[in-house]
């Protein structure tokens, strides 16, 4: 499955976001992804998701103001730093939750930009995904889709 990457985008960042969602994908079972991919088809993004990521982007901000006052910037610096910062970043679910994701878990932030762009794709190439892993399963026995995993490749 393969990305765009904008060339404003920072390649680096690009890819590790884009490996973090292969990664993700890959640690859920054929079970996992059918459930949530159901899920999010129903209900759409998932309220925890947005609790989650409140969650991750405080702590990230409280560690980010710890940071720079180490470096040696007052309270007041830090904070405007940090939320300076804090602003061009993303909670990031990996994978996605039109991915399958599940919407509690965070893997980290990142570039917002950057989170936004995958995502906005996935909106195209997920029902690819989906075709193929029906596919696959008409051949398997239920308890094996609890069992098997994704291998998911994303490239960009």
């Amino acid at each position: 499955m393969n990305f765009n990457r904008n060339v404003k985008h920072d390649s680096e960042e690009f890819a590790r976001q884009l490996k973090d969602q292969e990664k993700g994908m890959n640690e859920l079972t054929v079970d996992e992804y059918l459930k949530n991919r159901k899920k999010y088809l129903e209900q759409g993004r998932a309220i925890e998701g947005n609790i989650a990521q409140q969650a991750a982007r405080e702590e990230a901000y409280v560690k980010k103001v710890n940071e720079l006052q180490r470096e040696g910037l007052t309270l007041s610096q830090a904070n405007k730093q940090a939320k300076e910062w804090l602003d061009t970043q993303a909670a990031l679910h990996n994978p996605d939750q039109i991915a399958g994701g599940k919407a509690e878990l965070i893997g980290g932030l990142g570039d917002r930009r950057i989170n936004s762009s995958i995502g906005s794709q996935w909106r195209y190439r997920i029902d690819i995904v989906d075709e193929q892993i029906r596919e696959i399963t008409k051949s398997m026995k239920p308890e094996q889709l609890k069992t098997t995993y994704l291998n998911v490749k994303l490239t960009h």
